[in-house]
């Protein structure tokens, strides 16, 4: 069991990436799903998140924001970065000096964060989905008034489900690009790689797991080896074999260019999200 979180957190949107956080946060044992609180404006998705993880809900009221903030040590701020403004200027003020709100929404500048919320500390992170399974990556940035207890606090919850990694918010968008959108480019290979088994006579479920299990160890290989992936793709290719017959049919695609070319567009992406919040 992972060293336990003694605080309480809510969260404000109840999406797809707030429920791979505090799931990952609940299957770590690293904090009991009563000190769990999800606030979402659609309250069918909140009845089904209790369901299934028994954690406390908060439906849309008056004074839901109110209860919300009084309630919890920590704050997510989880919904959809064109809802930013909205949410804030209702909640922003309602903030103690004594917690910590953390922003996973995307693009979303801790300039803009900081001009609603005037006595917590502020954190921007980018999470992202493998979370759910604790392999998750983050990206943090610090606001203006966190402290090295601050940073201790944000770190220590997103080791639990993954790797933390502390920049300046400058990093945070290319970040992004990279382990916040790049599992789905991932899914995307390891589906063409099952595609590739099943049309050369691999059944579905094998040819998938088969891919599946093919990333798991070349990432990590790459991480446990602190090998260079270039050195390792070379130790596999063979001289006339099979493997870099297939990387040239991957060159001649300009698949390393493609690759690079959805990373950079995908910044930018969030770049525009981030100035039009």
């Amino acid at each position: 069991m992972s060293q336990a979180i003694q605080k309480r957190i809510a969260y404000i949107g109840a999406g797809q990436m707030c429920e791979a956080i505090f799931s990952g946060l609940i299957s770590s044992g690293s904090i009991l799903p009563e000190h769990i609180l999800l606030y979402d404006v659609n309250e069918s998705r909140l009845t089904d998140l209790q369901s299934r993880y028994r954690t406390n809900i908060l439906t849309p009221s008056a004074h839901a924001y109110e209860d919300l903030v009084s309630w919890a040590d920590i704050v997510f701020l989880s919904v959809r970065p064109q809802d930013a403004r909205e949410t804030l200027s209702k909640a922003g003020m309602l903030f103690r000096p004594d917690q910590t709100v953390i922003s996973i929404m995307g693009g979303v500048k801790l300039s803009f964060l900081e001009e609603y919320i005037k006595n917590a500390a502020v954190v921007r992170v980018m999470p992202n989905t493998p979370m759910l399974v604790m392999e998750g990556a983050a990206g943090i940035a610090l606001g203006a008034r966190c402290t090295s207890q601050t940073e201790e606090l944000v770190t220590s919850i997103f080791n639990v489900i993954g790797s933390s990694y502390v920049l300046p918010e400058s990093l945070i968008d290319p970040l992004t690009g990279i382990s916040g959108c790049g599992p789905a480019f991932a899914y995307l290979f390891i589906e063409a790689l099952a595609d590739g088994g099943v049309e050369m006579g691999l059944n579905r479920d094998a040819a998938l797991s088969l891919a599946a299990q093919c990333l798991i160890g070349a990432g990590k290989m790459v991480l446990k080896t602190n090998t260079h992936p270039g050195i390792l793709k070379d130790r596999v290719c063979s001289p006339g074999g099979g493997t870099i017959a297939g990387v040239h049919t991957l060159e001649e695609g300009k698949f390393r260019g493609v690759v690079m070319d959805a990373v950079v567009q995908s910044i930018r992406r969030m770049q525009n999200v981030g100035d039009k919040a």
